[in-house]
């Protein structure tokens, strides 16, 4: 198949970031509240390409630009818009009235009637539409180096503990991702890197003359994708220059090149502000052929997931640290949304080496591979991408709150419970969750627990010690997948408190993980409580 590239790249800016690396170590674990909403960023920046001039014999036409206020004040791209027509007919009528009236085609998009257009005047451009197109903003995206929230102190690095933590150590996956194709809409793959000669590039972005050069962000990714999923192939859509920059209709391009180039889960570790309907449509295409898209949060912090995550029909994937505790760079918001390891994360360099990736941009593929390796597997079997999610979702570990949450979305992954989910009685009693709700009455410690394993629980025993004792309730009866949610009263205090719950099993049942049957956590008040 051969892709056409329409690209005008314009250098921008913007506060709204997704992935990034970086390196810091910590250790401890804390009970978690719900994070208090923060100061979004400001508006990015928007630049804009300069009127082109004409020159020749004779006086010179004057040339009439007028600010795209409307377009700044967004933080859109000024000057261009995306239109999309009815069909195809309007779309070639509107191409032929613009000829020689100082507007540029910077972009097309054949299959969803769709064009990406340059202009001096926004009142020029509505002149020419009938009212029936669909136009929107253009937006700018990029990659950033490193997260604009910051690491929490006590937060715990992943390292090279992935499978562990997926709970996946002790399988063979030398197979899995067999037969899918994943997209990932990036900086693209190095030459250099172990999944290279998996992998199929479309750039629609130039590569650099010196491919040592190459941004990195694009193979780390991919190459979390890989250790999940190792005999994924690949489809790398370079759609971001060596600066990270990109921008919403390019995105919207990629991924109908991933789509009409036959993957089945699309990446997008990056992000922006503002919505886009041009993705909008883009992402309606892939749902509509069962391609799942799945997206990073964002980084900075705030209770506002980043587009295109927050997009219907994205799956956004937000960060948490290697014991599971929510990471304050990474933005929340999403009840739908997973959420996977994010903090100092090792990945694979462009020279082929290891390098420590930090950002909701790791998470995400984390969360990519686990739907490649659970369409294709040695214990699954087949299934689809769609399918794939769907059990994905039915084996997620409860956090933070009681049920889905902002904080952490449908809860965490765990791609050893999904391959476990066919076989039968299975005992895994956890601990999920103890969380700390504040009111005008004082403190409610809410301790979760959650049936993770395959055979139902029956009078099983839970204990809850805080500082006022030790208090033993019990679960009458709960299935698998199920939580049960106790309240426990705590008294209100300036100072660091430790919470202690454990569960039990009933008589002559054995736990496979006794390892999740106990929780130590500690709060701290927050300082202007």
């Amino acid at each position: 198949m051969r892709f056409h590239r329409w690209v005008l790249l314009c250098l921008l800016f913007v506060a709204f970031g997704v992935g990034g690396y970086f390196v810091a170590r910590h250790a401890g674990s804390s009970v978690q509240t719900a994070p208090k909403p923060l100061t979004p960023p400001r508006d990015p920046f928007a630049g804009f390409d300069d009127a082109p001039r004409t020159y020749g014999s004779g006086e010179r036409p004057e040339v009439k630009i007028r600010l795209d206020s409307e377009a700044l004040e967004k933080g859109a791209i000024a000057g261009q818009r995306s239109i999309v027509f009815s069909d195809r007919e309007s779309m070639e009528r509107f191409l032929a009235n613009i000829k020689g009236k100082g507007f540029s085609v910077l972009c097309r998009i054949d299959a969803l009637n769709a064009l990406r257009i340059g202009f001096l005047s926004s009142s020029d451009l509505a002149a020419l539409l009938d009212g029936s197109e669909q136009t929107g903003f253009i937006f700018p995206v990029v990659v950033p180096d490193l997260p604009d929230g910051t690491v929490q102190p006590g937060a715990v690095p992943l390292g090279g503990g992935l499978a562990s933590w997926l709970g996946i150590a002790g399988y063979d996956r030398s197979t899995w991702g067999n037969g899918v194709l994943v997209a990932v809409l990036d900086t693209g793959v190095s030459p250099s890197s172990s999944m290279f000669s998996r992998t199929r590039q479309v750039s629609l972005v130039d590569l650099p003359t010196d491919l040592s050069t190459l941004n990195g962000h694009g193979t780390a990714v991919t190459s979390l994708i890989s250790q999940v999923a190792p005999d994924a192939d690949f489809l790398s859509i370079r759609i971001a220059d060596d600066n990270g920059i990109s921008n919403s209709f390019l995105i919207a391009q990629g991924i109908l090149a991933a789509v009409d180039g036959g993957a089945k889960i699309i990446n997008i570790s990056m992000g922006g502000d503002g919505y886009s309907s041009i993705l909008q449509n883009a992402v309606n295409y892939a749902q509509e052929r069962g391609v799942v898209i799945i997206a990073a949060a964002g980084n900075n912090g705030i209770n506002q997931i980043a587009q295109p995550a927050a997009l219907p029909g994205v799956i956004p994937v937000m960060s948490v640290d290697a014991v599971g505790d929510h990471l304050l760079f990474s933005n929340t918001g999403s009840t739908s949304a997973y959420s996977a390891p994010g903090y100092a994360v090792n990945a694979e360099g462009v020279d082929g080496g290891t390098v420590s990736f930090t950002g909701t941009s790791a998470s995400a593929p984390i969360a990519a591979g686990t739907l490649a390796a659970v369409m294709s597997n040695n214990v699954n079997k087949s299934v689809t991408a769609i399918q794939g999610v769907e059990l994905i979702n039915s084996n997620l570990n409860e956090a933070g709150a009681p049920g889905a949450d902002g904080t952490f979305g449908g809860g965490l992954l765990d791609l050893g419970r999904v391959m476990q989910s066919s076989t039968a009685g299975i005992v895994d009693a956890a601990v999920a969750s103890q969380w700390i709700v504040s009111d005008t009455n004082g403190l409610t410690l809410q301790v979760t627990v959650q049936n993770q394993g395959t055979a139902p629980l029956f009078n099983v025993p839970v204990q809850v010690t805080t500082a006022t004792g030790t208090q033993t309730m019990n679960v009458g009866s709960l299935t698998a997948g199920k939580i049960q949610t106790f309240n426990v009263a705590v008294p209100a205090t300036a100072e660091s408190v430790t919470f202690q719950s454990s569960i039990g099993v009933s008589s002559g049942q054995s736990d496979v993980n006794p390892a999740n049957n106990r929780r130590v956590d500690v709060y701290t008040p927050p300082a202007d409580q």
